[in-house]
This record gives C-alpha cells, sequence and structure tokens, in this order.
C-alpha cells in the first residue's frame, strides 16, 4: 500500500515528517547553528580587516627621556636622564634643587666601579629629577573632614567622576565621607595621573584629629537625637491632650437613661 497518511514511513509526505521532526523542531536547530557561527565570527581572530601600524606603539607613546630628564645648566650640555651622573653639574643644582644624590648600591670593598647614585627627593616632591610637586595630604584630609559630603577631597585629588558621585550621594550617606577622612589622613593617597600626596601629616596629628572629630560627630548626633526625641514626646502629648478634650467633651453630653442629658460629675 503506496498510501498513507503523512509523517509515516511509506507515507507521501516530507521527508522529515516521515522522520518523526515537526518543521518547528528544525527551525530551532537552524536557527541554533547560525546564531553559533555568528558567535563565532566576532571571536578575536576572525576579522579580516587586520589593523596595521607604521609606528610601533612604545614610539607613539610620551617620551620618559624628554618628560623627566635633567635640564643642564647651559643649553650647550646635552641632556642627561640623570643629574648626578653630571659631574659638572653643581651639588645645589642637581635633582632639580629639589633633593640629594644617593647611592644605590653599598660600596663594595676594593671595588673600582663608579658609584651609582640617584635622585632622592624631597617630601614635596617627586619624579627621577625630583622636578614634580606633590599635592598636600594634609590639604586633602582637610577637605575630606570640612568638605567631604560634597567631594572637594577627590576634586582635589583628580578624581572627577568620584567627586561627582561624592557629591550626589552626600557623602554616601555619610559612609564614604568618614571613611575618606580615615584614609586620607592616615597614609598618602593616590593622585589621578600624577604621584602620591606628600606625606606631611604626622601620625599623632591624624590620629588626635579622627579623635576629635570623632567626638564632634557624636555629639552632634546625640543633640539631634535629644530634639528629636523631644519633638516626638511633644506631638504625643498635644495629641493626648486633644483626643482627651473630645473624650470630656462626648461623655458631658451623653443623654442619661431618663432621656435628659448628663451634666457630667
Amino acid at each position: 500500500d503506496g498510501g498513507g497518511a503523512p509523517g509515516r514511513r511509506g507515507g507521501g509526505g516530507p521527508m522529515f515528517w516521515r522522520r518523526g521532526r515537526p518543521p518547528w523542531k528544525e527551525a530551532r536547530r537552524g536557527l541554533v547553528w547560525l546564531f553559533a557561527a555568528g558567535a563565532a565570527g566576532t571571536l578575536q581572530g576572525c576579522q579580516l580587516d587586520v589593523p596595521t601600524h607604521s609606528v610601533g606603539n612604545w614610539r607613539a607613546q610620551p617620551s620618559y627621556f624628554a618628560a623627566f630628564a635633567a635640564s643642564p645648566p647651559s643649553a650647550s650640555t646635552p641632556m642627561r636622564l640623570n643629574s648626578c651622573e653630571d659631574a659638572g653639574v653643581a651639588e645645589a643644582l642637581r635633582c632639580s634643587g629639589h633633593g640629594r644624590c644617593a647611592g644605590w648600591f653599598d660600596d663594595a670593598p676594593g671595588s673600582s666601579l663608579p658609584e651609582l647614585s640617584f635622585c632622592e627627593c624631597d617630601q614635596d616632591w617627586a619624579g627621577p629629577e625630583c622636578a614634580v610637586q606633590r599635592r598636600s595630604q594634609q590639604t586633602a584630609f582637610l577637605l575630606a573632614i570640612f568638605a567631604g559630603p560634597l567631594g572637594a577631597d577627590q576634586f582635589y585629588l583628580g578624581w572627577w567622576l568620584l567627586g561627582a558621585l561624592k557629591l550626589c550621594t552626600l557623602g554616601g550617606l555619610g559612609l564614604w565621607w568618614i571613611f575618606d577622612v580615615v584614609r586620607t589622613g592616615s597614609s598618602p593617597v593616590a593622585v589621578a595621573g600624577s604621584f602620591r600626596v606628600a606625606n606631611d601629616v604626622p601620625h599623632w596629628a591624624f590620629v588626635l584629629t579622627v579623635i576629635s572629630f570623632s567626638i564632634v560627630l557624636g555629639f552632634a548626633v546625640s543633640v539631634w537625637s535629644i530634639n528629636h526625641q523631644r519633638l516626638k514626646k511633644a506631638r504625643e502629648l498635644l495629641l493626648l491632650k486633644a483626643e482627651g478634650q473630645v473624650g470630656f467633651k462626648s461623655y458631658a453630653t451623653m443623654p442619661s437613661v431618663s432621656g435628659g442629658e448628663a451634666t457630667g460629675f
């Protein structure tokens, strides 16, 4: 018998009906394969347009030598990366006048090699030649205490996005403010695009300031809490008085059993 219902063995229906697979399953399988092929084409290395460059990426970066080289006193003297190596530069002019030359290694006994030394910068300066002035940790600490909810300390350090977020949240509802007070005063913090701040906050000053700040903050919170409770109690007393007067009047005008009105006690 050559006839039969579609989808049965020996019938005249399509192949997927003869195999027992409905058409929506075949379509779903095709979509899965199409999605897998598209995802594989987005992987790294599957692009036909390979980017090229004529100059090496390391050469395209700003020159470290041009940014941090030692400026000689005279224009005829070639620039050096380390002013401590130039014997013709006076001691006061080395390290941009903001540091001193310090030995890198201890002198080995009997060694004939020249001493290798580099700049050791003062507290407020940084860089290979001590030519970059650090920002003040003391300023950042004071801004964190008095203007922390406004994000002033983050703006001073160059973190503009964090400062705006701190300003919008009013110092993270106080938690971010307290955290930054401790963070900026306890150690030199990072500055956006530059060296860390100068370590000009003594540890004893930080501890004393944080303790005083905690006492003042706790006292302010206590005063606010006491005033809040007083106002709450005053409202409750006013409500009780109002409810008592209404209850007394309603009781005074209550009709008696004999049909008249009661006049109270």
